[in-house]
This record gives structure tokens, C-alpha cells and sequence, in this order.
């Protein structure tokens, strides 16, 4: 699908942001090519504010609510049952992600003599949302629709003594965009999806972290369309150091991704009893640099963090950096 043909706009923004969401929403009109690459793009951003005021550098940390997302070897490391969310408005433009997920301990040996068994359960959902103006596939106009990008997961986690956390997640996309399919109906899309991670201590206080999400590529099918086609989620690989110790971590992640640009995270979090700050910064290896910056404050078992993430990436009127909200519940903390 060439975005210039097409007669999109995003309530109140520019139709430079525009086009760049309906990039993101490949096979939108379903008038795209026969395999469309880069889906989801928009779900694959990153979630939980800790985790982006790290600088996304989270695959070797890994350890609460958003473990299913970043690693999901990292459910066996919850050792209480979190419940927890985030909201980000994409670059101020109306692109809206949501994020709620759960982990809980499932399992677990306690023996004073040998290392513990760990396993962890995780389930969490994901959506994008964005109004848009669109037209029918008879290039008639329908208004103003709200496109939806959804991504639903459950995953489990291990811990075996001697080797560390092994970890893997289901997945199931559904994309909708409404009233723009054949005969007016709505055009949906499907697919079906793995992730798989490990983590490990290396030495003391130090962990590698390893996840491949969406193994092997995740298609997704469209319907309802003139040409039904398929839109891959491409596979994408991380790897990842964190070192922590005494309320600090450091940590830092390369990503590996098929037929785009890899990109190298760093980050810093640095805890009191009561408060996080942390940094980190992104940097594509043939894109610009960004920063980003967070805080988080914990009582009773509740934490509440703030994410401000640079935009380095769209240079167009009414493109603003990201702020990211997320909480979680330590519900056993009651």
C-alpha cells in the first residue's frame, strides 16, 4: 500500500503523523502487496515506564509484571503476584498504547540445601488505537474510523537450578479497521504467534538475557478485503547484560531485526526505599540517538512510574516526545 494514494488524516495532526501510523498498520485497505512486512510496529515499541526510562534496556532485568513482553523467562523471577498497566500517547499524536499484564509465582520448592525451582505464569494485552479518515476500496469516503492493533499473551516461566530461566509465550494478533471492508463490513486480521527467552546469573549480581520474539515470523491474515493478504510480524532477538547490586542496575541490549535497523539500548535505575530514578538512551546503528529519563515511587506495595521518552524519530509539525505511565500492585503486599 503506497500511504500517498491514500486519503488519511489524524483528527487535529498533521498528515505527516498521519501516514506514519497507517506506515506502521500495514495492509490497512487491504490493497497492499501480497506479503506485507514490518506489522505491528506500533505494538512492538516497548511498554511499562520502567522499563522505557531504562532505555528499553530490559531483557536481562526482566523481573515483574511486564516480564511477558520484554523476556518471558523472567516470570520464574516473580516471587509475588503482580498486577499492573501502562498508557502512552505515541508522540503526543493521538496514537494510543495500552498495556496491562499479570505475573504470579505458580510453583516453587523451597530447599535450604540446593537452589530453589522456580515457575511463573504471565498473561498480558497490548493494544494501539488511532482515528483516522479512510475510504472504502472504492475509494469512497467513510469518515473518521478508530483502527485497532491488538495483541493478547500468555507465557510461563522456569527456573532450573544449575542453567537459570527458560520462558516462552502464545501469542494472537487482531487488527481491526472498521467499515472500510468489502461491502462496508470491517476488515480484521489474525495471527498466531510464539516468543521464547532464557536469563541467566553469570556471575554474581551479573545476568544474560536472550529472547527471539515472534519466532520464525508471525503472519497475519487479513479478511474482508480485495485482496486478503498476509502482513509478517517479523522475528526480532535480543540480547542483554544487566548488573545489579545494592539498589543499582545497569543494563544494556542489542536487537536483532530482520530487515530493519538494529538498535543498541543502554540504561541505569538506581533505588531508595521509597524512590527509582533512572536513564538510558537508544540508538538505531544507522538512525540518531535518543534519551530518555524516569522516576518511579513505591508505598505499600503499590509503585507509580513516569517515563519521558526523546522523539528523535519524526520530525513533523505536532511530533512530541513520549510520556509513559504505568503502575503495578503487589497484590499480596495486603
Amino acid at each position: 500500500m503506497e500511504p500517498e494514494s491514500e486519503e488519511v488524516l489524524m483528527t487535529g495532526k498533521t498528515r505527516i503523523v498521519a501516514v506514519l501510523a497507517l506506515m506502521a498498520a500495514c495492509g490497512l485497505l487491504g490493497l497492499a502487496q501480497e506479503v506485507g512486512v514490518g506489522a505491528a510496529a506500533f505494538l512492538r515499541r516497548g511498554v511499562d515506564a520502567r522499563a522505557l526510562g531504562m532505555g528499553g534496556a530490559f531483557v536481562a532485568v526482566a523481573d515483574g509484571y511486564s516480564a511477558i513482553y520484554w523476556n518471558p523467562a523472567g516470570l520464574a523471577r516473580v516471587l509475588t503476584p503482580q498486577l499492573g498497566g501502562a498508557y502512552t500517547d505515541l508522540f503526543g499524536a493521538g496514537i494510543h498504547h495500552n498495556f496491562v499484564a499479570g505475573a504470579m509465582p505458580f510453583f516453587v520448592v523451597e530447599n535450604e540445601q540446593t537452589p530453589s525451582l522456580h515457575i511463573g505464569l504471565g498473561a498480558g494485552y497490548t493494544e494501539m488505537t488511532t482515528e483516522v479518515r479512510a475510504t472504502d476500496p472504492n475509494g469512497q469516503p467513510v469518515g473518521v474510523i478508530q483502527y485497532a492493533e491488538r495483541l493478547a499473551a500468555i507465557g510461563v516461566g522456569v527456573y532450573l537450578p544449575g542453567l537459570g530461566c527458560l520462558g516462552g509465550a502464545a501469542k494472537v494478533y487482531s487488527f481491526l479497521a472498521p467499515k472500510i471492508g468489502v461491502g462496508g463490513k470491517d476488515a480484521t486480521a489474525f495471527g498466531f504467534g510464539f516468543d521464547l527467552g532464557f536469563l541467566a546469573p553469570l556471575a554474581h549480581s551479573l545476568w544474560l538475557g536472550i529472547s527471539a520474539a515472534d519466532v520464525g515470523d508471525t503472519r497475519i491474515e487479513w479478511h474482508n478485503t480485495p485482496t486478503e493478504p498476509t502482513d509478517l510480524v517479523m522475528g526480532k532477538y535480543t540480547a542483554g547484560m544487566a548488573f545489579a547490586l545494592n539498589g543499582f542496575i545497569v543494563a544494556a541490549d542489542y536487537v536483532f531485526q530482520p530487515m530493519a535497523d538494529n538498535v543498541v539500548r543502554v540504561g541505569a535505575e538506581y533505588s531508595l526505599e521509597f524512590l527509582a530514578l533512572r536513564a538510558g538512551a537508544v540508538k538505531r546503528l544507522h538512525g540518531p540517538l535518543s534519551f530518555t529519563a524516569g522516576a518511579g515511587i513505591r508505598t505499600d506495595g503499590l509503585q507509580i512510574d513516569i517515563a519521558w521518552v526523546q522523539n528523535s524519530e519524526i520530525k513533523a509539525e505536532g511530533a512530541q516526545d513520549t510520556i509513559v505511565l504505568s503502575a503495578y500492585l503487589a497484590v499480596n503486599s495486603f
